[in-house]
C-alpha cells in the first residue's frame, strides 16, 4: 500500500470469528495493519475501534481483511482495507496522514492545534512478569503508553520475540495479561554508552477489553 505511515495506537477488532484488543503498526488512506498472532481469513468483514492522536474517543470503521501477514516473529498481523469510516475517523485520519506527508482522504480539515504524534509514554514503575520461550522473569517498567511498555532488564529478549506479560497496575486488582512483541532493546553496554537504561520496549499485540480498559485508566491517572 502506498503512502503508508508507521503508527502505533490501540485498536479493537471483531470479525472472522475473533474479537481482540491489540495495536496497529501502519496506516494509510486505504487501510490499517493490525498486529495479531491470529489473523482472520482473507475476505472477512471486520469492525474496528481505534484511537488516533487528538481524538477524545475511539473512532470506528468497517473493513475487509485484505491480506494475511506472516504469523511469526516478523510483524505478525493482517491488513484491513477500509470499506466505511465514521465521519470523525475520516477527519482525524485525513489530518494525520497529511501532516506526515502521506496522501489524505479528502480536503484538509483544520487541526485545531492538535498534536499529530502517537500517544506519549508516561513514567511508571510497575511490576512486570514476562515469559519468553526460555524463561520467566520479573522486572519493573520504566514507562508505559497506550501502545506498549518499556521494562528495565539487563537481559532483554531478542528483537521481534513475542512474550507473555503480566502487569501489576495500581488499582488493587490482579495483574493484567497480554502478548507483546519486542520492538526495541537496549543492552547494558548500550545503556552505559548512551547514559540510558537497559531493557526492552514491548508493543502490545493482543489483549482483552478488560486489559485495554484498565491500562487506559492507569495511564490517565499517571498523567494527572
Amino acid at each position: 500500500m502506498s503512502n503508508t505511515i508507521r503508527l502505533v495506537v490501540p485498536v479493537r477488532f471483531s470479525g472472522g470469528g475473533l474479537a481482540m484488543q491489540s495495536t496497529t503498526s501502519r496506516i494509510d488512506a486505504e487501510g490499517v495493519f493490525v498486529r495479531s498472532l491470529i489473523s482472520p481469513k482473507e475476505g472477512s468483514s471486520i469492525s474496528l475501534a481505534f484511537a488516533l492522536p487528538g481524538a477524545s474517543r475511539m473512532l470506528t470503521a468497517h473493513g475487509t481483511v485484505a491480506s494475511r501477514g506472516e504469523v511469526g516473529p516478523v510483524d505478525p498481523g493482517f491488513w484491513v482495507r477500509f470499506d466505511e469510516l465514521s465521519q470523525d475517523a475520516r477527519r482525524f485520519l485525513d489530518v494525520l496522514l497529511r501532516r506526515r506527508g502521506a496522501k489524505g482522504l479528502g480536503p484538509a480539515a483544520p487541526s485545531g492545534g492538535k498534536d499529530n504524534r502517537a500517544y506519549a509514554r508516561v513514567p511508571a514503575r510497575l511490576r512486570v512478569g514476562w515469559a519468553s520461550a526460555r524463561e520467566f522473569l520479573v522486572s519493573y517498567s520504566e514507562n508505559i503508553s497506550r501502545g506498549g511498555i518499556f521494562i528495565a532488564t539487563d537481559a532483554p529478549p531478542a528483537l521481534r520475540e513475542v512474550v507473555e506479560i503480566s502487569v501489576e497496575l495500581p488499582d488493587g486488582k490482579p495483574p493484567v495479561t497480554t502478548q507483546a512483541e519486542v520492538v526495541h532493546r537496549v543492552t547494558p553496554e548500550q545503556a552505559r554508552a548512551g547514559g540510558g537504561v537497559a531493557g526492552a520496549g514491548l508493543q502490545f499485540i493482543g489483549g482483552s477489553d478488560e486489559f485495554r480498559q484498565r491500562v487506559d485508566v492507569c495511564i490517565e491517572a499517571l498523567s494527572e
